[in-house]
């Protein structure tokens, strides 16, 4: 068996370690084995002392294949019995050996178990013959772009490899290539421009590389914009054709608009046949230039990044067949009075479950925004009939707009409705079907970092006012979004991005969202966002309970920016030092006369912020409040446990409680103020009370050992 055979055999039959390890243990839970098995562990390395990546397999001296590990950190650990074995590296990005620097199986190093367990000499392979470099953006960006690679010789594709996140990448071939690179810039969602080496257009121009053991580097390769191909469609007699598709032989279409113009983005680098058809049937399609067939078309050459021009087109007229015996037609407009141009009309029979229908004829409106059906009176077994005009194109997707910086057009149904459900039901007598199509709205603005600049994957949501995200923009690379497909109604926005806080407009957590109102055919503007990293307490923490000796101190953590998957931890301190954990703290004579501070670290995952409660009063023992009350004093009698009365000082607040706040707290009134000496006092009230029931709160401040806190006390008064 040959070494590259037993490679393959070891992919395909070995689990790792792990699975080995998970069998022995199986045996010894049946029957334990004579000689169990030990581990061989090992490290292999590059010339540098880098670790490499590969897996390891033991054969035993006659060639069996006994367990095999792989590893991406160099480190692999063999579970083997007592015996002999020789062991075999393989990589796709390293040299193949045999353990120890040999190249056959026959000199392979000899490893012996013999009971124990043993640590192998570092092993040092060499790089396979390679080629490097790094992908990017014309601006600098890094591009997780594919590689695509072929044979110089043969032109024969060899696979392709992945360029990491910062554009890196590594080809490891040992014979000369020709490399093809592709990508997408996630910043401005579109195709960059494929090119082969070293900016060519094809591969028999494509510059070869020759790989080489310490890895052939072909610096940056920078992908420009994608290219695109651009022109305009009319008439023989010049004037423009709204609606004829332009597409490339390479799969890349556009909508000529209401100008003629179209423009196909991210065209693919190389020769391309670009076709102009008319799915409304007005005029007959060609190739360009003015060629009926494929074969006569003149190609588009398209080079990295080139942006092809006046690739125009003049249509015949299609021949002119009035419709006969029309049964049902009608006219196709939106909401705001424009024509609906090449909309997709498909005719269903009227069932009780749409699942249930079938599609039994389809036409497109015509560039007067009107349809005709000649045949209803011809279906077998089908006198009823529901219409739908398809605002998607009839692509399957959702809504979108059918022009650069026009408003998505919604899908309607006979009797202009917005469902097969509630679609009125047509006949072959029902003559004229009008339909009108709901146009979207819009909302503009920007997302952008408090650190300065654009942040990552940036996005906005769309939130309606069902508590659904309906949308998700993707700002440009400036920041900047324009989202067209948002039906009238209320929604609030979210914004978020890589490492940055999520908030909702106005720069607030979602419950304080500020909802926008969107109407057909108008853009709200100025619906912006910048973004924190860092993450900060909104409403500060807060300690609940009073600091009295024997009592249970608590914390609140507050209100975030950004808290529904944070991990919270507290920290409980006096003096500047931690002195306890957790949520709760027991407040003890240890802590008499000193002030408790709590401490919550909120662990968003990508970044963490703490914030401090407000310190508590001065740790004291718990007074008890007896209070005579009238309507214009109250006289106080305050004691505490093992205090004599000479020692019991305070100052005391009274509210009166007048209400309930919007988050549940109690409304409070002050209705005076006093202070208690020898554990007494009077205080006068500024207004009299009314007759009747009150709930009265004593806010105290102790002194020396007395403690501070609320002491509520119902009170009924006469007058």
């Amino acid at each position: 068996m040959s070494s590259s055979t037993r490679g393959a055999v070891a992919r395909l039959v070995a689990g790792g370690v792990a699975a080995s390890v998970a069998v022995a243990g199986m045996s010894v839970g049946l029957v334990a084995p004579a000689h169990a098995a030990v581990v061989v562990s090992g490290s292999v390395i590059d010339p540098n002392g880098n670790y490499a990546t590969g897996y390891v397999t033991a054969y035993t001296l006659d060639g069996t294949y006994v367990t095999s590990d792989s590893f991406t950190n160099g480190a692999f650990d063999l579970p083997l019995a007592d015996g002999s074995y020789k062991l075999e590296f393989d990589s796709s990005a390293y040299a193949g050996e045999w353990y120890r620097d040999k190249a056959t199986e026959e000199t392979a190093d000899v490893v012996t178990v013999a009971g124990a367990g043993q640590v192998l000499a570092p092993w040092t392979v060499d790089r396979s013959p390679s080629v490097t470099g790094v992908v990017r953006t014309a601006d600098g960006r890094g591009v997780p772009a594919t590689v695509e690679v072929y044979d110089a010789a043969t032109g024969t594709s060899l696979g392709q490899e992945t360029a990491d996140r910062s554009g890196a990448f590594r080809v490891s071939e040992d014979v000369p290539v020709k490399l093809f690179f592709r990508g997408y810039d996630s910043r401005t969602r579109k195709s960059l421009a494929s090119e082969w080496f070293n900016d060519k257009i094809s591969i028999d121009a494509a510059d070869v590389v020759t790989p080489t053991a310490a890895g052939a580097d072909l610096g940056v390769v920078t992908l420009a914009p994608g290219g695109s191909i651009s022109g305009r469609v009319t008439t023989e007699f010049g004037a423009p054709i709204h609606r004829v598709e332009a597409c490339t032989s390479t799969g890349g279409c556009d909508w000529t608009d209401g100008n003629g113009v179209y423009l196909i983005e991210g065209a693919r680098t190389g020769t391309q046949t670009v076709t102009f058809r008319d799915p409304i049937g007005e005029f007959i399609g060609e190739y360009w230039n003015n060629a009926s067939t494929f074969s006569t078309a003149t190609p588009v050459v398209v080079a990295p990044g080139q942006a092809v021009t006046g690739i125009d087109a003049a249509l015949a007229a299609a021949p002119v067949v009035a419709p006969t015996g029309v049964d049902v037609s009608g006219t196709v407009r939106d909401e705001l009075g424009a024509v609906g141009v090449g909309y997709p009309v498909r005719l269903y029979t009227a069932t009780a479950d749409f699942r249930d229908s079938e599609l039994v004829a389809s036409t497109y409106s015509n560039r007067a925004g009107q349809y005709f059906f000649t045949e209803l009176d011809r279906i077998g077994g089908a006198t009823q009939f529901k219409i739908e005009v398809d605002g998607t194109d009839g692509d399957g997707g959702p809504e979108q707009p059918r022009e650069e910086g026009d408003f998505s057009r919604r899908t309607t149904w006979s009797g202009n409705k917005l469902d097969f459900a509630t679609a009125t039901t047509v006949t072959a007598t029902s003559g004229t079907v009008d339909f009108t199509l709901p146009v979207a709205g819009g909302v503009s603005g920007s997302v952008t970092s408090d650190a300065g600049g654009v942040p990552d994957d940036t996005f906005v949501t769309f939130t309606d006012s069902d508590n659904r995200a309906v949308r998700s923009a993707g700002p440009e690379i400036d920041g900047s979004y324009d989202e067209r497909n948002l039906w009238a109604g209320q929604y609030t926005v979210a914004f978020g991005a890589y490492l940055h806080v999520t908030e909702w407009w106005k720069n607030a957590l979602p419950e304080d969202a500020t909802a926008i109102t969107v109407k057909p055919g108008q853009v709200v503007t100025g619906i912006s966002a910048s973004l924190s990293k860092d993450v900060k307490a909104v409403d500060r923490p807060e300690i609940l309970g009073d600091a009295w000796v024997g009592k249970t101190l608590r914390v609140d953590a507050g209100r975030w920016n950004t808290q529904a998957a944070s991990r919270f931890t507290f920290e409980w301190l006096v003096g500047g030092k931690v002195v306890a954990t957790g949520t709760s703290l027991k407040v003890t004579k240890k802590h008499l006369g000193k002030k408790i501070t709590a401490r919550v670290t909120n662990d968003a995952g990508f970044a963490q912020g703490q914030a401090l409660t407000r310190a508590s009063a001065k740790v004291g023992l718990q007074p008890r409040l007896k209070a005579k009350v009238s309507a214009r004093s109250a006289a106080l009698t305050l004691k505490v446990k093992s205090l004599k009365a000479k020692k019991v000082k305070a100052s005391v607040v009274v509210y009166d409680v007048v209400g309930t706040r919007k988050n549940g707290d109690d409304k409070l009134k002050k209705i005076g103020k006093a202070t208690i000496k020898n554990g007494t006092g009077t205080v006068r009230f500024s207004k009299p009370l009314g007759k009747g029931k009150h709930t009265l709160v004593f806010s105290l401040k102790g002194k020396g050992k007395v403690g501070s806190g609320d002491l509520t006390q119902k009170v009924k008064v006469k007058r």
